[in-house]
């Protein structure tokens, strides 16, 4: 966000242009629909508005958005340009499905406001509605020829053969409740908006010279002498006092204080779970074997080789070629052309019927007559193949009474599921609920948000423990609880039991580990000064090597260590003291290990013959994509001095409260 007269803007990529959702049944979908929308018309600008208008369609709940009351209203107003309860409605349901994903759970309205959704979302309709009254005050727009080209382009509106489908198109919009005039209308402001700021921004680079500059300073390369020194051993340090060990942990309080610990017991429904594998018969396997014998079949493979010519006569002469007795390389080399080795594939990786039938019906190492294929005559040589193969029933009947075991079992999760749920909602407690379902219920001792009970011992067996554990820690003591979705279709149902609030300990109960921490603090204290002192003893006018003699500390170097190359060698802080000063500079720190300190000195400087080498092609364009934003963020901010915005809160309040 960039701050302008008072208002945070958000980059030109957070902009919904304008907030629509597209709302699907999984995830799933709605990422791959997310991927299809995803396209970029002309330049970075497109991909940045045409992408927020895909964006815009992934969500939740626009039907109810669509119901909503007050849609008739403006909440903000920039100029002659306005933005309507619904948009921001919209808009404000983006925001809390984007906090969602992050909090792993959905928000409530005071999380919201104390995340800044609200503000979020006005700045990115606030800069939206300043681009559209600009472009409407020089006059900007798309002819509807053009606007058919930008429909024609969307992915998502291709039937399966590829090409532009109005009924696809009309199935889309109808699955989110939008009007093509609706979607027309929001894809002619985003292509508007897109005129306008690549109009400003198309073209911009990062300076050169800045670039050289980055390439000098990522490119330098340093010769490093250095030495690494052992903290003493925790058992050669003497136990701290008592006042050394009291002042440790009061300033250190935080680190010691008992967390919260919670008590759950859980039902787990999952296919895995309810599985019975002994429950399938033979005939129920022999069945499916049957059915599904080719995923039990390796097909044959065949490494094959093409020559694809350019014409007929072509293809016949060398055909003509090897009937006389050369190779297919040795007609292919005679005609100027290379032989494509297509690898060992089995018929379905030909897509072209007639050539994969050719392919397979020839006899190994016989280059096959001319066939025509779809880009010219071809000639095909089938080398090494390998026969298909077909694992026997008796081989695969474990695998096969497991699947069919995993696949009765959903139809059982299904059952117990609703039985559960019904029971719970008919205020029955968890462990009645599970046994109407026929299902156990696991007990959990109160363990913190690692796992760990009080004593310190982990618990291994929770099912998806990083979903359930911060559910069991989110969840509302008497309330009730929400069962977790892991694996597609396998859930936890859980309820709270024992919690044990977070406190401070005190110092009795931590007295061992405050004092190693103590050991450990006191070691790494001793060794930086030992550290400093000799790295003074050098700079005073001993040389390194007598230095590292007297003390019986080998000498290593690190070689033309870049700041990139550095940390692996050096680590974090041996680089930045490496890269300290200039040739001679003689500087001590953390070493990579740690605990270890390391003593160096700047052996060689070598600067980049060619600095702009040492710059990314991907670094670059982030640089320029840098410089385009800087350029827009600044454009929105003089549109925001320019022109009178007002704001209508009673709307906005409105508006939120009609957001599920």
């Amino acid at each position: 966000m960039n701050e302008a007269n008072g208002c945070d803007f958000p980059s030109a990529a957070e902009i919904p242009i304008p907030a629509r959702e597209f709302v699907f049944d999984t995830a799933g979908d709605r990422g791959k629909m997310l991927n299809q929308m995803r396209r970029g018309a002309s330049g970075w600008v497109a991909k940045v508005f045409l992408g927020a208008l895909a964006v815009s369609f992934v969500g939740w709940g626009i039907a109810d958005v669509l119901r909503s009351p007050g849609t008739g209203h403006s909440v903000l107003t920039a100029g002659d340009t306005s933005v309507t309860v619904r948009e921001y409605q919209e808009a404000y349901q983006q925001g809390l499905n984007r906090l969602a994903q992050q909090l792993q759970r959905r928000p409530n309205a005071e999380e919201a406001e104390m995340r800044g959704v609200d503000q979020s979302v006005l700045a990115q309709l606030t800069a939206g509605a300043l681009l559209d009254e600009k472009a409407r005050q020089v006059g900007l727009g798309v002819s509807d020829d053009g606007l058919v080209s930008l429909i024609q382009q969307e992915q998502a509106f291709r039937d399966g053969s590829g090409n532009f489908s109005r009924t696809a198109m009309a199935s889309v919009l109808r699955n989110v409740g939008m009007t093509e005039a609706m979607y027309l209308d929001d894809l002619r402001r985003s292509a508007s908006r897109n005129q306008l700021v690549a109009s400003l921004s198309d073209g911009a680079a990062a300076p050169a010279a800045f670039a050289e500059a980055l390439g000098t300073y990522t490119g330098e390369r340093r010769t490093v002498n250095y030495v690494t020194l052992q903290p003493t051993p925790a058992d050669e340090i003497a136990d701290p006092a008592v006042d050394e060990l009291d002042d440790f942990f009061t300033e250190h309080h935080d680190d010691y204080r008992a967390p919260e610990y919670r008590g759950f017991s859980y039902v787990l429904l999952s296919p895995a779970a309810v599985a019975d594998a002994t429950a399938v018969t033979d005939e129920q396997v022999s069945a499916y074997y049957e059915t599904n014998k080719a995923r039990f079949t390796t097909p044959e493979r065949r490494q094959i080789e093409q020559v694809v010519f350019p014409n007929r006569e072509a293809a016949d002469k060398a055909a003509a070629a090897i009937a006389g007795g050369a190779t297919l390389a040795d007609a292919a080399a005679a005609a100027g052309l290379p032989v494509a080795d297509l690898g060992l594939v089995p018929r379905t990786a030909i897509p072209n019927a007639v050539l994969a039938d050719a392919a397979f019906s020839a006899a190994p190492n016989v280059p096959t007559a001319v066939v025509d294929g779809p880009f010219g005559p071809v000639i095909l040589l089938a080398k090494t193949v390998t026969a298909e193969v077909v694992k026997p029933l008796d081989e695969a009947r474990e695998e096969i009474r497991a699947t069919v075991a995993l696949d009765a079992a959903n139809a059982k999760v299904t059952a117990a599921y609703t039985t559960i749920n019904e029971a719970l909602t008919s205020g029955a407690a968890l462990s009645e609920a599970a046994t109407q379902a026929g299902l156990t219920v696991q007990v959990v001792e109160p363990i913190d948000r690692s796992a760990q009970t009080q004593a310190g011992v982990k618990i291994a067996d929770i099912p998806s423990e990083a979903t359930v554990l911060p559910a069991v820690f989110s969840a509302d003591p008497g309330a009730e609880t929400t069962p977790v979705n892991f694996d597609g279709n396998s859930y936890v149902f859980f309820a709270l039991g024992d919690i044990v609030p977070a406190r401070d300990r005190k110092m009795d109960e931590v007295t061992e580990r405050v004092t190693a921490d103590w050991k450990r603090d006191e070691a790494q204290r001793l060794v930086e000064e030992r550290a400093q002192a000799l790295a003074e003893r050098v700079r005073k006018g001993e040389t390194f090597a007598a230095m590292a003699e007297v003390e019986g500390l080998i000498v290593q170097s690190a070689n033309f260590v870049t700041r990139d190359s550095g940390p692996a060698v050096l680590g974090q802080a041996g680089t930045r003291a490496a890269f300290s000063g200039s040739q001679g500079t003689t500087a001590h720190g953390p070493a990579l290990a740690s605990g270890e300190a390391i003593v160096l000195q700047v052996a060689e400087v070598a600067e980049p013959a060619d600095p702009l080498s040492n710059v990314a092609p991907n670094l670059r364009q982030s640089l320029d994509d840098t410089v385009r934003e800087d350029l827009f963020q600044s454009y929105v901010a003089a549109l925001q001095a320019a022109t009178p915005v007002s704001y209508n809160f009673a709307a906005i309040n409105q508006a939120k409260v009609g957001v599920r």
